[in-house]
């Protein structure tokens, strides 16, 4: 016996893909540091300012509470982070980041390399301290842009998650341009191993950024005393 053919899928309109794309908007400001993490939103604030409607807007943020990005109560807030969610974070991103940046290399193209090559030049036009918020958002690009290259779109999204968790933190640390200077020296190192495909050197280098990354950000919030 034939088994029936599936009822066709209509075509999504419009308003149904509306809550993914308040969600990118959110998660992307949240990734480049563009929201106040001192400021406590509505959902009446945040539907104005998006130009949505409550019904859409609440489901993103409900998926960005889920994901640990925003705190619910009293408004809307990026969350928190204790120092067990910083060692936590850093171990993933240790595992994830290095990985993506071997697979980068493999499968980088003249045109990924280039904007990679673009990225960094405005970290460097940036390295001085009045251009901090040029540099975050260099910054992040520069990751975007690595996790793109990587192709795998499943840990690219781990990835970018967990790294948009601790965005407050990470431009905390960027205060100090030493450690600015450690990041374009990183990327650029980073640049040449992808240009010769060496997917060691770039995973190795990927690792040592993580590495002093985690000891940046974990001295913002000291261990208990025992």
């Amino acid at each position: 016996m034939k088994t029936p053919a599936p009822p066709p899928l209509e075509p999504l309109a419009r308003a149904d893909l509306l809550p993914e794309r308040i969600y990118r908007r959110i998660h992307e400001k949240i990734a480049s540091g563009e929201i106040d993490p001192s400021v406590r939103m509505t959902e009446t604030q945040l539907a104005a300012m998006l130009g949505v409607s409550r019904t859409p807007l609440r489901e993103a943020l409900t998926r960005l509470r889920h994901e640990g990005l925003l705190t619910a109560g009293r408004g809307t807030s990026v969350a928190s982070l204790s120092r067990l969610d910083l060692e936590e974070i850093m171990e993933l991103r240790l595992l994830i980041e290095p990985y993506l940046a071997a697979r980068a290399a493999r499968s980088v193209t003249p045109e990924g390399l280039a904007e990679l090559e673009a990225v960094v030049q405005r970290e460097v036009d940036a390295l001085p301290r009045p251009s901090l918020q040029k540099f975050v958002m260099a910054n992040h690009d520069f990751r975007v842009a690595l996790v793109r290259l990587a192709g795998n779109k499943r840990l690219g999204e781990a990835a970018s998650r967990h790294d948009s968790q601790i965005q407050t933190l990470r431009r905390a640390t960027l205060e100090k341009k030493s450690n600015r200077e450690i990041v374009v020296r990183h990327h650029r190192a980073l640049v040449e191993a992808l240009g010769r495909r060496d997917a060691r050197a770039a995973e190795k280098t990927m690792r040592d950024l993580m590495l002093q990354a985690r000891e940046s950000i974990l001295a913002l919030i000291p261990a208990p005393r025992a």
